[in-house]
């Protein structure tokens, strides 16, 4: 396969607390490390932190507790082969739970074992509850997706309905237009946070130019974050999604989507 046209890229999402991950070198290709010290782990796996990216770069990667995985999750609530990408002839790319004690899910989808599931352009990989793991296909056909899902929370843009681990005949919520626009924007850029002014501009479409618009973008951003939290309460009142990020120095102030 021809990585360099067609490429998997993965990010962790979300660890569980006091697990460690690692990964083997030869079979990814890390995206913007800066610099970074790559600190070692078992087997010279080099250890992963969450929103860590990173391209796959062999045509089967292993997923599981073992250290014979290209991507190994110390957390007994991950089987020893607990699940594999695989990359295909046709050059997509397929999930499949190796027969796991916990489970693996799709985008909240439990997976039926050893069944093979499409990765259709992205998405979000979850195992057991305590690892999450977004994907990108770069060489699938663009269609626009119906929903998006991270951290367990999916947001279906056709009818703006937001649930919680792919649970669609139980709670949700609908969401305003413009609840949808803010939500939808700082869920498809993860784990990026996005600006006021980006922001201003995907919900009215315009960016203010002045003080005064200025402030009254912002006050009317934060009336639909407020609203956002209490109504994301709903459907999961343990955890909160929208993460305020403020200016420092260079940077521009916004929102960030991130499990808290």
């Amino acid at each position: 396969m021809d990585f360099s046209t067609d490429r998997l890229e993965l990010c962790v999402t979300y660890v569980a607390e006091s697990i460690e991950l690692g990964v083997r070198p030869t079979s990814i290709e890390f995206i913007d490390r800066n610099g970074s010290k790559e600190t070692a782990t078992l087997e010279g796996h080099i250890r992963l932190e969450s929103g860590t990216s990173f391209y796959m770069s062999s045509n089967e990667f292993g997923i599981g507790r073992s250290v014979n995985n290209d991507l190994f999750i110390d957390s007994p609530q991950i089987s020893r082969s607990h699940a594999k990408i695989i990359a295909r002839g046709d050059e997509s790319f397929v999930l499949s739970d190796s027969g796991s004690a916990n489970g693996t899910s799709l985008n909240g989808h439990r997976l039926d074992k050893e069944a093979e599931y499409k990765l259709q352009e992205s998405g979000e990989i979850q195992l057991a509850g305590v690892f999450h793991m977004k994907f990108t296909d770069y060489g699938a056909t663009h269609v626009a997706a119906d929903t998006i899902t991270l951290y367990g929370i999916t947001l279906s843009h056709p009818d703006r309905r937001v649930w919680v681990q792919g649970d669609e005949e139980g709670e949700s919520i609908r969401l305003s237009s413009s609840e949808h626009k803010f939500l939808s924007a700082l869920m498809e850029k993860y784990p990026e946070h996005v600006s006021h002014r980006d922001l201003t501009y995907n919900i009215w479409g315009w960016e203010p130019d002045n003080s005064d618009d200025d402030k009254r973008s912002r006050d009317a951003l934060f009336n639909i974050v407020k609203r956002l939290r209490e109504r994301l309460f709903e459907v999961d009142p343990d955890n909160e999604y929208i993460e305020t990020v403020r200016k420092w120095g260079s940077r521009e102030g916004g929102y960030k989507f991130n499990k808290q």
